[in-house]
């Protein structure tokens, strides 16, 4: 009979008001020690909230109390004394210094150590313990290693093992100290392709295997249902599940966080069979960095996807197209005319616009407002040359309703809105200028189910006014849902090109492993891949 594990932390009669509104609702919730809990929940649903009473940011409603292995502790916390308690946290920008060494990273948050009173840092005895750190989480990284020149799955690892640096005598770190740590982890795959999560989600287990005890925030269901000993999903701020993964399925927990069956939809495919006409876009013989002789076509109102491993030329595509990248060779036509833009601003000039992979780096500005983010770059004015205020907050109200942005007020800073908010605010004022083409990369990252039928239902509407629509993505599911064709791309070449009966999340999978080639389609598109694609078949 196995026994029951250790409570780490108790949180009892939980509640959280910001003004009339109740954050979280009596919420009760046990984390057990060296398990992993999935805290999932739909954006909105009080799991940041939770999160930030356990680091101290937020206060909670009197009658709430806090057990930490066995010992009350008063509410509330101070970061401090969160910190004192071994609650860490991470957060998905991961909060690290790409300028710095890895050395230099961990020593933002546990310090140098010193030779003694006066005599200096002792950056070797640092290295020391940052390498035992390291070995100790199964990380593999040098020390001086810049945190820049590592590859985004690396630099997550780094980060997480982070968290257990500074403990321990002479800030040793051993198994004794991975047992005494709570990990709160805030999606910290969500920026990640598919392929480099699985590195980040054996370091977690190694973790587990150590004792180590972590809260695990997710939409993905698969890595919950990898990792995860344990679902607390809270909904509109109450805990509506606390109970074991066991043999659930991906669509069992959808259904638990979004409280009703929810049923995948895959749109009619458009089979466009070029006629002569200028197409959305055109690209030939692209060359890049990465990228090599790449072509493809976009037709007016079709969705096509372009899938891809890390290092495909996938996002460098994307880039080129939309003006954030100037390609070494080839060229590139938007309805017919020539298309070599020098920036994103003279991309927009030409009808192209893009949704950037980094919405919160590169697509919003996030001290802004809802309303003033919706509006930049549509500056409305008075016959004198005045702003026009009134038509812009009609126009941002408009958007709001046509993209179903939640929020509380349109003057409510973007950086409060959850992450599926941000991306339709984001989506609403790119597909809101004149288009010819609209450029996507990972839209639906970091984001809920519900939020991601709703944006995929946003670019369907773009695609019926008439827009060639290009999106990447490393979410293969999701590209077979949305797209009318997708073009997949191996090391900067085009491997393929599905559409049809043949565009599956598997045959995606396949060509961009190089494990099998694209059949030849029934219904042929005239685009430069078609030689390709019935070569390969």
């Amino acid at each position: 009979m196995s026994r029951r594990p250790l409570e780490l932390v108790s949180l009892r009669d939980l509640s959280v008001t910001f003004g009339t509104a109740k954050a979280l609702d009596d919420v009760s919730v046990d984390v057990f020690q060296g398990r992993v809990t999935a805290l999932l929940g739909m954006n909105g649903s009080g799991k940041s909230t939770l999160i930030k009473v356990l680091a101290g940011v937020y206060k909670p409603d009197a009658g709430a109390t806090l057990d930490v292995r066995g010992a009350a502790v008063p509410l509330p916390l101070s970061p401090a004394t969160s910190r004192d308690l071994g609650l860490r946290f991470l957060h998905q920008d991961l909060g690290v210094v790409p300028e710095l060494t890895v050395a230099e990273n961990f020593a933002l948050v546990a310090g140098f150590p010193t030779r003694g009173p006066w005599r200096g840092i002792d950056s070797r005895r640092h290295a020391e313990q940052v390498a035992a750190t390291l070995e100790v989480a199964g990380v593999s990284a040098d020390p001086r290693t810049r945190m820049a020149d590592l590859d985004p799955s690396t630099r997550t690892m780094v980060a997480i093992a982070r968290l257990f640096a500074g403990s321990g005598r002479d800030g040793e770190v051993g198994e004794s100290v991975v047992r005494d740590r709570l990990l709160v982890l805030d999606e910290p795959t969500a920026s990640l392709p598919a392929e480099e999560v699985d590195r980040v989600l054996s370091l977690l287990e190694r973790v587990r295997d150590l004792g180590g005890s972590i809260v695990y925030v997710s939409h993905r269901t698969d890595e919950v249902r990898r990792i995860a000993d344990q679902l607390v999903v809270l909904r509109d701020g109450r805990l509506v599940a606390d109970e074991p993964v066991g043999d659930r399925t991906a669509d069992d927990i959808v259904s638990l966080v979004v409280g009703q069956k929810v049923e995948r939809t895959r749109h009619a495919r458009r089979v466009v069979v070029a006629d002569g006409s200028a197409a959305a876009l055109s690209v030939a013989g692209l060359h890049g960095p990465r990228l090599r002789d790449v072509s493809l076509r976009v037709e007016r109102g079709e969705v096509v996807g372009v899938a891809g491993l890390v290092g495909c030329g996938r996002s460098e595509l994307l880039r080129m197209v939309a003006g954030a990248q100037r390609p070494a060779a080839g060229s590139m036509t938007v309805d017919d005319a020539r298309h070599a833009p020098r920036s994103p601003q003279a991309a927009i000039e030409a009808g192209v616009a893009s949704v950037p992979q980094d919405r919160r780096g590169e697509g919003c500005v996030l001290p802004m407002s809802v309303h003033e983010n919706l509006v930049l770059g549509h500056r409305r004015l008075r016959r004198t040359g005045t702003i026009d205020r009134a038509a812009e907050r009609a126009g941002a109200a408009d958007l709001m309703a046509t993209y179903r942005v939640k929020t509380a007020s349109p003057d409510l800073e973007i950086g409060r809105l959850s992450g599926g908010n941000q991306q339709k605010v984001v989506l609403a004022r790119t597909a809101s200028h004149d288009l010819k083409v609209l450029v996507l990369d990972e839209p639906t990252q970091g984001v809920d189910a519900h939020a991601k039928q709703e944006i995929a239902r946003a670019v369907r509407a773009v695609a019926e006014r008439g827009v060639g629509v290009l999106v990447g993505s490393s979410d293969f599911q999701e590209l077979a849902d949305l797209c009318d064709r997708v073009v997949v791309l191996d090391r900067g070449r085009v491997t393929g090109e599905l559409l049809g009966e043949d565009l599956t999340e598997e045959r995606i999978a396949s060509l961009s492993t190089h494990h099998g080639a694209a059949p030849a389609s029934s219904a042929p598109h005239t685009t430069p891949q078609t030689e390709t694609r019935e070569a390969l078949a």
